[in-house]
Order: structure tokens, then C-alpha cells, then sequence
């Protein structure tokens, strides 16, 4: 089959297939009462059905098995390793996504979730310890694993020879754990995870393409497909959410595919560059009051954004801009320029940065103008 119609038919199958069953998810929890629930955190103040995770996940796995067969033979040919990678993939993310649709339903304590996303994390991670190629060459490790980074000011740090191949696995599981919960805690607003999601999962394709490896593009593509076949759905204002079994299950398939067939951690972190940010200054805001890391409030940036005044839309398109502009630079910046790519990094982490410096220093201001008005 033509390389071409195997790139464009992955994502259309995930695309069609994701938008065909959205809607059928919403009306069956809307026949079973099953809303997002309504609290002094939420932004919304109607019923809105939740489980839309459901449609993202069929439409996603569906996509990728149907692409096994079709690099099977001809001019785009998996090896071995890479359809082992994509069944822990494949395995690594339902076993999360049947916890966090439990989590949907049930609300299940935060710490046998955060247990759960680190089992998972190893799942994928898997043969590189299990077939002990802790003692063997790092090149060959079948599962899914980060071994090494390009060092800013030269040459690549490697884990697997330079320290521990066990410093490998720690970096790894806590990279997935980590943009797992990002893509959960930025699910606030209509839009804003499956939006960000699909410009990161296009960004991470086209840079996949451009190193060769048209086969592990594909991973990316069936995301992105996936998330454009839901958005008009979730969109502003929102007929459905995606729920914890959506957000939980975007993040450790954009931690992995900014793994899989060689790192694209500079390009990953640029363009998911403020969720990540605001994620990691959320965990050192609330473990420095005293509550723990998982507990929820309403101090995300998007929340802030909302009140300054801005809207829903106005919050998710900044967001969306953010994304694709610093997702741009990842693509524009050639590989071997890698002090300018961390330049664009620290410059991401100042604006942020001010961002976050200046809606803690208006927010309450306007809060208490709009008490006292």
C-alpha cells in the first residue's frame, strides 16, 4: 500500500471513528445520570455528560491495530522492536484507562492512582529490566525507554553508561507519571486538554517524519486524529468531557511518543511547555501550604486567567497559541542548534513565570473589587 495512504488513513480511521462514537457516549451517560460533578471548582454550571475517554481510547486503539497489519509488508515495515513497543504501549495504556474510568466513576482515593500510573509507567518500560539489559548494550533494549539526552553544550549524556541504567528507569516511569497528571490537572476548561493534545501529538509527527521514521509517526498521528475527531464535541461550550479516562490516558501516550523510536524531549517540552510549568508549580505551591501535591483547587493558571475576566475561549486559544508557537520553534530550530532551543525553553519559563507573578498579584485584587462592587 502507498506510504501516503497509510498516513493519512491511520489518523482519518481514529478521526471518524472517534467524532462517530463521541456523541453515543454522551447520550448513554446522559441516559445513566453519569455528569461531571459540580463544585466550587468547577467552571461549569449545567449537567454535562463525562466519559468522552471512552471515544478517544476506541478511536485511538482502533487506529493503531488497524496499522499493524499495514506495516506488515511493503514500503513501511515495522522491525520487531517496534511492534513490541507499541503492544506495551498498547497494554500500558488500557490497563490505565480501565482505572481511570473506574476513577470516573467511583472517585477513587489519589494514592492507588498514583500507584497505578507508576505500574503502568513500567509496563511500558518493561523488557529493559525484565530481559535484564540493565547488564547488556543500551541499543538494544526492547522496551520503552528514555536512556539518553542531548546535552545543550554538546555531545549526549546517556544514562544507560554514563550513570545507571537505573537512573534510566527512574527518569523514565516520573517523565510518564508526571505528563500522565499534566494532561489530568490542564482537563479544566472545554477544550483545553484534547486542543493542546492534538497540536503537541501534530508537532511530535512531523519532527518524527523529519528523522525517517515514518512508522513511529504514526503513533502521534492516531492521537492527533483522535483528539480533532472529539473537539468539536468538547469545544466551548462543551456537550461532553473527556473525563480522567481521556486526560490520564493523552498523557502517557504523549509521554511515550515523545519516547518511542528516539527522544523528542526539547520539542515535548516546548510545546507542552506551560501545562508542564504550571504543573510543577502547583506541586511546590501545595506541598509548601502543607496539602498534598494531588490535592485539587482552583489555582491552575487557566483558573486565574478566568478571574481576570477572560473567557473560556479566550483562556483555551492563548493556551492553543502558546503551544503551537513554541511547538513552531521546536520545528524551525535545526537539531544541532541545541543552546537556542534551550534559550526558547528558559524564555517559555520566564513568560510563564511573569504570567504566574502577575495574576497572583491581580487576581485577588479583582476578586475583591468584584465582592465589593
Amino acid at each position: 500500500m502507498n506510504p501516503l495512504l497509510i498516513m493519512i488513513g491511520v489518523p482519518l480511521v481514529a478521526m471518524a471513528l472517534t467524532a462517530l462514537l463521541t456523541p453515543l457516549v454522551a447520550a448513554l451517560a446522559a441516559h445513566y445520570g453519569l455528569f461531571a460533578p459540580t463544585n466550587e471548582r468547577t467552571i461549569h454550571t449545567r449537567p454535562v455528560a463525562q466519559l468522552g475517554g471512552i471515544a478517544i481510547f476506541a478511536g485511538f486503539v482502533t487506529a493503531m491495530l488497524l496499522s499493524l497489519p499495514l506495516t506488515r509488508h511493503g514500503p513501511l515495515v515495522r522491525d520487531s522492536y517496534e511492534v513490541l513497543r507499541i503492544w506495551l504501549l498498547l497494554a500500558g495504556a488500557t490497563m490505565l484507562w480501565i482505572v481511570a474510568l473506574l476513577d470516573d466513576l467511583f472517585d477513587l482515593p489519589a494514592g492507588p492512582r498514583l500507584i497505578w500510573q507508576i505500574i503502568c509507567a513500567l509496563v511500558a518500560v518493561g523488557p529493559y529490566l525484565w530481559e535484564r539489559q540493565l547488564y547488556g548494550p543500551a541499543d538494544q533494549a526492547r522496551g520503552i525507554i528514555f536512556t539518553a539526552f542531548n546535552n545543550p553544550f554538546g555531545g549526549q549524556i546517556n544514562f544507560h553508561y554514563d550513570w545507571s541504567p537505573w537512573l534510566a528507569i527512574v527518569v523514565t516511569v516520573l517523565w510518564i507519571v508526571g505528563m500522565t497528571n499534566t494532561l489530568n490537572w490542564i482537563d479544566g476548561l472545554d477544550g483545553l486538554a484534547a486542543g493542546v493534545t492534538l497540536i503537541a501529538a501534530t508537532i511530535l509527527a512531523i519532527h518524527t517524519y523529519r528523522l525517517g521514521q515514518e512508522t513511529v509517526m504514526l503513533l502521534p498521528l492516531a492521537l492527533a486524529g483522535a483528539c480533532l475527531g472529539f473537539l468539536p464535541y468538547n469545544f466551548h461550550p462543551a456537550r461532553i468531557f473527556m473525563g480522567d479516562n481521556g486526560a490520564m490516558v493523552l498523557g502517557y501516550l504523549l509521554a511515550i511518543a515523545a519516547i518511542i523510536g528516539g527522544a523528542k524531549l526539547a520539542s515535548a517540552l516546548l510545546v507542552l511547555g506551560v501545562p508542564i510549568l504550571d504543573g510543577i508549580w502547583m506541586v511546590i505551591y501545595r506541598r509548601s501550604t502543607g496539602r498534598r501535591a494531588s490535592a485539587a483547587d482552583r489555582r491552575h493558571l487557566h483558573h486565574r486567567l478566568l478571574d481576570l475576566g477572560l473567557s473560556q475561549r479566550q483562556v483555551v486559544l492563548l493556551y492553543y497559541a502558546i503551544s503551537a508557537a513554541f511547538g513552531a520553534i521546536a520545528l524551525l530550530v535545526p537539531d544541532g542548534n541545541r543552546l537556542l532551543k534551550l534559550g526558547a525553553l528558559l524564555a517559555l519559563a520566564a513568560m510563564l513565570g511573569g504570567m504566574l507573578w502577575y495574576v497572583s498579584w491581580r487576581v485577588p485584587r479583582v476578586v475583591s473589587r468584584q465582592r465589593s462592587g
